[in-house]
């Protein structure tokens, strides 16, 4: 059996995880709050990579605008920027759905 808060493996009969103490069958951990001001910048400055998207755990988004503007040789760049100008501007959750503070 594994923790879900920590994912130490311990044993089936035990109650309680002996790494964390949280009880068997306890709910994950809630994942920190990503900070908006540090994805508006990422955006920003690295944005036609897809860094900010990363951040926020967008994989697939970041991706697609990393290869694109690679891929394109740096040609399609300015379309992704502006891309990252629309996100910047309506981003209010992350990947997870939590807000971003």
């Amino acid at each position: 059996m594994f923790c879900s808060r920590c994912g130490v493996q311990y044993a089936d009969s035990s109650s309680f995880c002996p790494a964390c103490g949280a009880p068997a069958g306890a709910a994950p951990r809630p994942a920190a709050a990503k900070n908006r001001t540090a994805y508006v910048l990422l955006a920003f400055f690295l944005g036609v990579y897809g860094i900010h998207n990363f951040y926020a755990g967008y994989t697939q988004k970041a991706v697609i605008q990393l290869l694109l503007t690679v891929c394109s040789c740096w040609c399609l760049s300015l379309v992704v920027f502006i891309w990252n100008i629309v996100e910047m501007c309506t981003v209010e959750n992350d990947a997870s759905g939590a807000p971003m503070v």
